[in-house]
């Protein structure tokens, strides 16, 4: 019998210095005030066309969308098979690791740009820039390749969490540079007269995008030093991943399902592109923005489409030939995060409190003073039950602190001088795009 592939969620911790303190937010009850386009990060600019080819979302509407689960890309449930909260240093190995690829990667673009610049005729320039980007070609499949690699050797608990995390990394590494030279190529031929390779640098543009991510950028800012400690949420699967952490008061999430593509199946259209995108995130389409709200760019293998919306960002890649979203990045202000209550547990003169979304998102725990209501500052543990548990931070002067949950059921631990209160948070799947999967919500206090 042919055996099932193992997948992990795993919640990771990466730190350069010391434990990171927690982030306050606004508390569940206080409606999250609405987003602007200038206070969202990155946003992308769409013209009056693009915007208007956007299907009718019927029955859903910004109002009723408001207080809605916000769909995400994941691996389906019946694929996890082991959830951990693990606490690693970044030290001298990783950081030179990460930073030698980097340079490496450079200056190779530098000296292949300074090939073709140097070429004595226009028409081996034109050999030159073709060869140059055969080449990015190559290096595409054998990232590919590489990724596939370390999913799968992950799955099969071949390496640590910490191994795959820095490898995603060093495949983000590359596949930015390559997109930096692939880029200047492209400058490059539109100055060289009679030749054009905009649609074969495009498809590439799209191909290399699979292989970077804002979860991805930040493990590469810790891995170097240059960002302080985080935690970061990891699941695998067949050719597929989703990543988490939470930023500077923000969710950052991004997801690839590598086995969701059918390259060169078939071929879409731009409108066709936001369609797909719009109808596995109904939600997200009702809140997008009425000015600079939906941003398409794309041809050939895939398509990617950004919405900037009340509640945060989204980027979507769109197969073409599978018609289907198979890699996203969200970016989720803390405060606009839907979350329910999932259980109270007082004990020891505290009350603590846990409001979650789903599996791998943010908890947001509150603890307060049984007697008074008060705030209490105190520290937080999550760990399995009955197993080991991490140290995620402090809940501060006004008793909250926000944490990526695990991938399974865990205990929350506060912890204040002799005082000590538990609580116990089952597992809630995310809303999946893919499998109209719920946000169910139910926790066991304990006394």
């Amino acid at each position: 019998m042919r055996a099932l592939p193992v997948t992990f969620a795993v919640l990771l911790v990466l730190s350069s210095v010391a434990a990171a303190a927690g982030t306050t937010a606004t508390p569940p009850d206080t409606a999250a005030p609405l987003q602007t386009a200038d206070s969202l990060r990155g946003g992308p600019v769409v013209d009056e066309e693009t915007r208007q080819v956007a299907p009718s979302r019927g029955l859903v509407t910004n109002e009723t969308a408001q207080e809605e689960a916000l769909g995400v890309l994941g691996i389906p449930p019946s694929a996890v098979r082991r959830s951990t909260l693990e606490t690693r240093t970044v030290d001298l190995g990783p950081a030179l690791s990460v930073e030698s690829n980097a340079t490496a990667a450079h200056m190779e673009t530098v000296r292949r740009i300074d090939r073709i610049e140097s070429a004595s005729t226009v028409e081996r320039r034109q050999q030159l820039l073709l060869g140059e980007l055969s080449n990015i070609e190559q290096r595409v499949i054998d990232l590919r390749a590489r990724q596939r690699r370390v999913l799968s050797a992950y799955s099969a608990g071949e390496i640590s969490s910490r191994k795959l995390l820095l490898e995603l990394a060093i495949i983000d590494v590359q596949a930015s540079e390559l997109e930096q030279r692939r880029d200047r190529i492209e400058e490059i031929a539109l100055q060289t007269p009679d030749f054009s390779i905009t649609e074969r640098s495009a498809d590439l543009e799209r191909e290399l995008e699979t292989f970077t991510g804002p979860v991805r950028s930040h493990a590469v800012q810790v891995f170097s030093g240059e960002a302080e400690s985080s935690r970061f949420f990891v699941q695998s699967g067949p050719d597929s991943v989703v990543l988490g952490v939470i930023d500077n008061g923000t969710y950052v999430r991004e997801a690839y399902r590598g086995t969701l593509r059918q390259r060169g199946a078939a071929s879409i259209t731009t409108p066709e592109a936001l369609n797909i995108t719009a109808e596995a995130y109904p939600n997200i389409y009702a809140l997008r923005l009425a000015q600079n709200g939906t941003d398409v760019v794309g041809s050939g293998d895939s398509y990617l489409v950004r919405i900037q919306h009340h509640r945060g960002q989204l980027s979507a890649f769109v197969d073409s030939g599978a018609k289907t979203v198979f890699k996203e990045y969200q970016h989720r202000p803390l405060d606009t995060m839907e979350t329910t209550e999932a259980g109270t547990s007082v004990k020891d003169g505290l009350k603590l409190t846990a409001y979650r979304t789903y599996s791998g998102g943010p908890v947001l725990i509150q603890l307060n003073d049984s007697e008074t209501g008060e705030p209490v500052d105190a520290r937080i543990t999550v760990g399995p039950a009955g197993g080991r548990s991490t140290s995620v931070g402090r809940t501060g002067d006004d008793g909250q602190l926000w944490a990526l949950a695990p991938g399974q059921s865990y205990q929350i631990t506060a912890i204040d001088d002799i005082s000590v209160v538990l609580l116990s948070v089952d597992a809630s799947e995310p809303p999946r795009i893919h499998d109209g999967a719920t946000n169910r919500t139910t926790a066991t206090p304990e006394a």
